[in-house]
């Protein structure tokens, strides 16, 4: 979810923006550290927050944080108050995948997207509520409340996908720059912040043009176990 900057998306060195929220982007450092929070406009580190080894974040616009620290079949999911007290945690199998991004669904619900390329829309048990596949790999996954939005992933193309909630392709945004994975909306100014490796973290406008961007100060080159090499 970077908006917050939904960003909460990064993974894997990459500053996977998964949420934003006003002026701040939560990056995931891919299962090297707690998700950092940045100010977008100054690009401050606001300090790490939630579990360490996370990769995706996510907002539900109550003051409660969600972040995940992934491994095949076996996320956990932590929600967090603004304090960092844990109000819950609990387990998403999603079919032994790994989790990479995370946006709020609503109703106490996650949309997930994975290392393998879906997207799963879960509860707050990990229940698995709906899914879809996007033919990419190490996606991100937003939404503006409305729509999703899907980037193709590190090894993917220049582009984000607006999609309906069954997966449906609504329309395509072209950014000029490919390779992209966490994703996050912005509702303060309707804009995306995307992650990629590196740390890099671009902000575009919705036509996909970019307004700006910065490497994050904690950028790795960290990378999730890869399955089927090479990844």
């Amino acid at each position: 979810m970077l908006s917050r900057i939904l960003l909460g998306l990064v993974t894997m060195a990459l500053g996977t923006v998964s949420a934003v929220e006003a002026t701040t982007l939560w990056v995931g450092n891919d299962t090297a550290s707690p998700v950092e929070r940045f100010d977008s406009v100054t690009q401050a580190s606001l300090g790490f927050f939630g579990q360490t080894g996370a990769t995706g974040s996510a907002l539900d616009g109550a003051g409660h944080v969600y972040t995940v620290a992934p491994s095949f079949g076996n996320n956990v999911i932590q929600k967090y108050d603004a304090a960092q007290n844990v109000v819950a945690s609990f387990i998403a199998a999603i079919n032994g995948q790994w989790i990479e991004d995370m946006t709020y669904g609503g109703g106490g619900t996650l949309w997930v997207s994975t290392f393998e390329g879906d997207v799963f829309h879960v509860d707050g048990s990990g229940n698995v509520l709906s899914s879809f596949t996007t033919g990419g790999s190490f996606v991100g996954v937003a939404t503006d409340g409305a729509f999703l939005y899907t980037t193709t992933g590190f090894n993917g193309d220049n582009t984000i996908t607006k999609r309906l909630f069954d997966g449906s392709v609504v329309s395509i945004v072209t950014t000029g720059f490919g390779g992209g994975g966490g994703i996050g909306y912005d509702a303060s100014d309707n804009t995306f912040w995307v992650g990629y490796l590196g740390g890099q973290l671009r902000h575009f406008d919705v036509a996909g043009n970019l307004l700006g961007g910065f490497i994050t100060s904690t950028a790795n080159i960290a990378r999730p176990p890869c399955p089927n090499p090479p990844c």
